[in-house]
Order: structure tokens, then C-alpha cells, then sequence
């Protein structure tokens, strides 16, 4: 079962490259390592979510301090926020899926 989930783990992992519009106008890359994570469990959940902020601050940082910056940062995130969100309860899903698909086999032998 934890091979099925790892398995479902490495496809969601490039679904999550988004990406994001950098001041130059060039686009940014981020991944999201999730192949370590069972998504059924709440506490990885929660480290999935920990790990896409990192990733959102650091592709959103621009390093200035003027109002045009933070403005930036803050449209950045708000953008990469709305991208992930969807992906994230869309990998939450397809790992308890996978899981309920993995028990009922195992309960019919």
C-alpha cells in the first residue's frame, strides 16, 4: 500500500509546478516534494501546507522594501495561493482514493 501511495505521490509532485509571474516577466518554477508525505494523515497535510509557504515565499521574494515590492510579493502569493489551493485538496483526495481502493482490495481476500 505505501508503494501505491508513493506512486500517487511522485505524479502529484510535478502536478504542483506552477507558475508564478516574477517582476522581469520571467515565470518562476516551484515544486512541491510530496513523495515523503501520506496525504490521509493530518499531520502530513499540515507539512504539505508548511512546505507550499516556503515555497510561495521564496519564489514571491523579491528582496525590496519599497511599496512596490511588498505590492509584488503580496499579488504573488495571493496568485500562487489560489494555483496551489485546488491541487492540494485535489492530492488530499486522490491519496485517501487510493487508500480506500488499496483497503478494499486487502479486505476481499
Amino acid at each position: 500500500m505505501t508503494k501505491l501511495l508513493a506512486s500517487a505521490a511522485i505524479a502529484i509532485v510535478a502536478a504542483f509546478a506552477v507558475p508564478a509571474a516574477a517582476q522581469t516577466g520571467e515565470p518562476a518554477q516551484i515544486t512541491v516534494p510530496t513523495a515523503d508525505l501520506d496525504l490521509t494523515q493530518p499531520a502530513d497535510q499540515e507539512r504539505l501546507d508548511s512546505r507550499v509557504d516556503q515555497a510561495i515565499s521564496r519564489a514571491c521574494r523579491t528582496g525590496g522594501r519599497d511599496s512596490a515590492s511588498r505590492r509584488f510579493e503580496s499579488a504573488c502569493r495571493e496568485d500562487l495561493e489560489a494555483s496551489f489551493a485546488p491541487r492540494i485538496e485535489l492530492a488530499i483526495v486522490a491519496a485517501r482514493t487510493e487508500r480506500l481502493a488499496t483497503l478494499t482490495l486487502d479486505n476481499r481476500g
